[in-house]
C-alpha cells in the first residue's frame, strides 16, 4: 500500500510540475492568459484520474477496468510526453541567442514524439515481429534436430478490446510458421480467467504438430485484485486452467511432458510462476523436472529470474524460455544497439543468454499492460530453431 501511495504522489507531482513549467515557458501566450482556469482544470482532471486509478484498480471485479484504465494512460501520455519533450529542448536552449530556432526545434521534437506515440499505440501494438533464433543444444537427439518451437508470451488479453485485430493476426502469423511446438510463457490474462473467453476460438485455432504448452505467469494467479474470499481466487485459477485447456494448451504447472519421435525423447517442462522473495512465488523447479534425468529439457518459466537464481545454480536444463519483462514496452533499436529502461531492472530482458552451458531466451511478449501499446519495442513472435550442431 505504501509503495502504491508513493507512485500516486509521484504521478501527481510529476503532472503538476510539468504543467507549471510549461505554463511558465508559454505564459506570454494570450490563450493561456485568458483561460488559466481551463489550463489548470485539465491538470486537476489528470491528477484526479491518477487518484481514481490508485483507488479502483486493487478492487477491480472484472477485466473491463484494464481496458479503460489503459485508455486513461494513453490520454495522459498523449498530453504530457510532447510537453516533456518540448521542455527538454526549450529549457536548456533558453540560454542560447537563437531562441526563435530553439522554439522551432522544440515544436518539431514535440510533434515527432506525438507521432511516435500514436503509431505505437495504434497499428504498432499489433505489428508483430517474427524473431528467428538458432539455439544450439549439444546432445539434442537427432530426431529433434531442426525442431521449430514458436514462443508467445504476455498476451494480457484483458487489456484488449473485443474489436482488437491483433489476436486474429497473431494466429495467422503463428500458423504460417508451421511450428512443431507452440509454447506460451505466462501472463495470458491480467487477473481474471474469463479474459480468455472472447478469444477462445482464435487461440484454439493455433496449430502445432507435436503439441501446445503453457505455464502460468504472475498475473495468471490473480494476485492483483482483492478477491471476496480465498475460494473465489482458487475458483478463478481453476477456470483459468480449464479455459486454457479448452484452447488446446496443456498447462504445465510444475510438471513435464515427454515429446517422443521414434526412440528419441525430449521433455517440455513448466514451472508455475517463480519469483524472488518477498514477491508471491508458486513454482517448484525440482518438481517440474522430476523424471527427466538424462534427457534434454526445455523449461518454460515466466520470470527470467528463475533461470538466474534456480536453473543456473542447480539444474541441468539445456534451454529455458521466459517472458515477463515486456522490454518495458518502450525503447529503440539502431542497428545492433538496443536501449530500453528494462536493462536497468532486469539482468536478462530480451534475447538469448548463456551461462555455464545453460541457455535462456527472454521474449518481449505479444500484448501490453499499462501503456496501451509498444513504443519502439514491438510485439514479438519468436521462432526458435533447435539444433545439435554449430555447423548447420
Amino acid at each position: 500500500m505504501r509503495s502504491s501511495l508513493s507512485i500516486l504522489l509521484a504521478g501527481a507531482c510529476f503532472v503538476l510540475l510539468v504543467d507549471f513549467l510549461f505554463y511558465r515557458v508559454t505564459r506570454a501566450s494570450s490563450c493561456w492568459r485568458r483561460a488559466r482556469w481551463l489550463y489548470w482544470g485539465v491538470s486537476l482532471l489528470f491528477v484526479t484520474g491518477i487518484a481514481c486509478y490508485h483507488v479502483a484498480m486493487p478492487g477491480a471485479r472484472g477485466p473491463g477496468i484494464y481496458f479503460w484504465a489503459g485508455r486513461g494512460v494513453l490520454l495522459l501520455l498523449l498530453y504530457y510526453v510532447p510537453r516533456c519533450v518540448y521542455l527538454a529542448v526549450i529549457l536548456p536552449g533558453s540560454w542560447l541567442p537563437c531562441r526563435r530556432w530553439v522554439k522551432r526545434v522544440a515544436r518539431v521534437a514535440a510533434g515527432l514524439s506525438l507521432a511516435v506515440l500514436l503509431h505505437g499505440t495504434t497499428v504498432g501494438r499489433y505489428q508483430h515481429e517474427i524473431v528467428e533464433v538458432k539455439v544450439v543444444i549439444p546432445g539434442l537427439p537427432g530426431a529433434f534436430d531442426g525442431l521449430r518451437v514458436v514462443q508467445l508470451s504476455d498476451l494480457h488479453l484483458g487489456s484488449l478490446g473485443e474489436s482488437y485485430p491483433g489476436i486474429r493476426r497473431l494466429v495467422r502469423e503463428v500458423n504460417a510458421l508451421e511450428a512443431d511446438v507452440v509454447v506460451v510463457t505466462g501472463d495470458v490474462v491480467n487477473n481474471f480467467a474469463r479474459e480468455i473467453l472472447p478469444w477462445s476460438e482464435e487461440l484454439r485455432g493455433i496449430r502445432a504438430r507435436l503439441g501446445k504448452f503453457a505455464v502460468t505467469g504472475n498475473h495468471d494467479h490473480g494476485d492483483y485484485t482483492r478477491w471476496p474470499s480465498a475460494g473465489a481466487k482458487e475458483a478463478n485459477t481453476r477456470d483459468f486452467l480449464e479455459n486454457m485447456e479448452g484452447c488446446g494448451f496443456r498447462v504445465l504447472n510444475d510438471a513435464s511432458y515427454p515429446l517422443a519421435i521414434g526412440e528419441d525423447t525430449l521433455y517440455v517442462c513448466g514451472v508455475q510462476n517463480w519469483r524472488k522473495p518477498p514477491l508471491p512465488s508458486y513454482g517448484n523447479v525440482e518438481k517440474a523436472l522430476r523424471g527427466t534425468a538424462g534427457h534434454v529439457v526445455v523449461l518454460l518459466a515466466h520470470d527470467p529470474s528463475c533461470w538466474r537464481e534456480e536453473v543456473v545454480a542447480r539444474y541441468p536444463v539445456a534451454l529455458t524460455l521466459s517472458g515477463h519483462t515486456h522490454a518495458m514496452q518502450v525503447g529503440f533499436r539502431i542497428g545492433r544497439y538496443t536501449w530500453t529502461p528494462a536493462r536497468y531492472f532486469f539482468p536478462e530482458y530480451n534475447g538469448l543468454y548463456s551461462r555455464d552451458g545453460k541457455q535462456l531466451y527472454v521474449s518481449r511478449g505479444v500484448g501490453y499492460l499499462g501503456i496501451p501499446g509498444r513504443i519502439g519495442m514491438g510485439p514479438e513472435i519468436t521462432l526458435l530453431h533447435l539444433t545439435n550442431s554449430y555447423r548447420k
